[in-house]
């Protein structure tokens, strides 16, 4: 029975070891060390994207085990994250540590919803040390894609929505970022419904003198694959009413 146990426990290794590895991490707030499971780079690739740049993945989604957490204080941390030093610790531990009622130790093969778990925990992390706009809408949105995957509408909304007025707030220092948050404003309005404000976007987009041809294309076939799926749809329904 012991060598059965032995085999198994070697199969599971082998099985483990072609698909993530161990990464050591020490908690810059508690300051104890853990280990957290990470997806290997062979293990998944893009095969394509959502019209709001949520990548499509072959083999395992690495998006579940971006967010570190630590097992013994709580701490969540994403490399994204600026503000991990001196007064802004304080304000984490003060705002957000002191919170929680008991670590999470999701540190091995997770879930969708744990990894949903480990990005509002960032969230609130980013939230408490007063992080930029833009960085807290990248997290409301990675929650969005992981309901998304999770097939809760009701709760990907709630998120785009969320991610929708944080990039709103977000000011880019470079072209190359104005151009995908002005894309992205108009692209979450679209989704949540708020047409009107999906058609000054894109048509800003399409018409200003200055955007890139990536972003004027992305604009352009964006509205037109809407206009063309509404269209058919009003066509479909119309069908069914001369039917009816």
């Amino acid at each position: 029975m012991k060598e059965l146990y032995v085999h198994s426990e070697e199969v599971f290794r082998m099985a483990f070891n072609l698909y993530y590895y161990e990464s050591k991490v020490e908690c810059n707030c508690c300051k104890k060390s853990f280990t957290t499971y990470k997806v290997r780079p062979g293990r998944f690739k893009v095969v394509s994207q959502d019209t709001d740049f949520m990548p499509i993945y072959e083999g395992l989604n690495p998006l579940l085990y971006e967010v570190a957490v630590c097992p013994n204080c709580g701490y969540a941390y994403h490399k994204s994250l600026t503000r991990t030093y001196g007064p802004f610790m304080l304000l984490i531990k003060e705002m957000y540590i002191s919170q929680l009622q008991k670590p999470m130790d999701i540190c091995k093969e997770r879930t969708i919803d744990e990894a949903i778990a480990s990005f509002k925990l960032v969230y609130l992390v980013a939230r408490s040390s007063m992080e930029e706009d833009l960085i807290m809408a990248n997290f409301a949105m990675k929650i969005a894609w992981l309901y998304r995957l999770k097939e809760d509408k009701e709760s990907e909304m709630h998120y785009l929505r969320s991610a929708r007025e944080l990039y709103a707030k977000s000011f880019a220092s470079n072209k190359e970022g104005e151009e995908r948050l002005q894309y992205l404003n108009a692209e979450l309005s679209l989704r949540i419904g708020d047409i009107e404000e999906a058609k000054r976007g894109f048509s800003r987009l399409i018409a200003g003198r200055e955007v890139s041809n990536k972003y004027r294309n992305y604009a352009r076939k964006r509205w037109e694959d809407y206009k063309y799926s509404n269209e058919a749809k009003s066509e479909e329904e119309l069908k069914e009413d001369i039917i009816e």
